[in-house]
Formats: C-alpha cells, sequence, structure tokens
C-alpha cells in the first residue's frame, strides 16, 4: 500500500486530533495547551476533507 494511504483515512486524523486534545488536557501552560488545540481542530480539518475526498469531491486547485 503506498505510504499516502493515510491521507485518505478520516479515522486516522481523528486519532491524531484525539490525542493532541488529550495532551493538551495534561497541559498546563497556556500557550501549549492552545497550540495542541489548534493542531487538533487542523487534524479534525482533514479528516473532513479526507471523507469529502472518499466521496467523490475533488478539492479547489490553489491560486
Amino acid at each position: 500500500m503506498p505510504q499516502s494511504h493515510f491521507v485518505n483515512n478520516p479515522e486516522h486524523w481523528r486519532k491524531r486530533a484525539e490525542e493532541m486534545r488529550a495532551l493538551a488536557d495534561s497541559m498546563t501552560e497556556t500557550a501549549a495547551k492552545a497550540s495542541m488545540l489548534r493542531l487538533a481542530d487542523d487534524y479534525e480539518n482533514l479528516a473532513k476533507r479526507a471523507e469529502r475526498r472518499a466521496g467523490g469531491e475533488t478539492p479547489p486547485k490553489p491560486r
């Protein structure tokens, strides 16, 4: 299987998001916690994009 197989797997990205939230929960430093939560949001967005690709939707081309 090609190395990019995880790119199209929404569950892969959701698991990463869950891991980032768990790390954030254990942090007391505000800036670090905020960074982890932003990463979790980014992983959720990647999961949504993977779902759209699986549904046949093609992403817009960059300008």
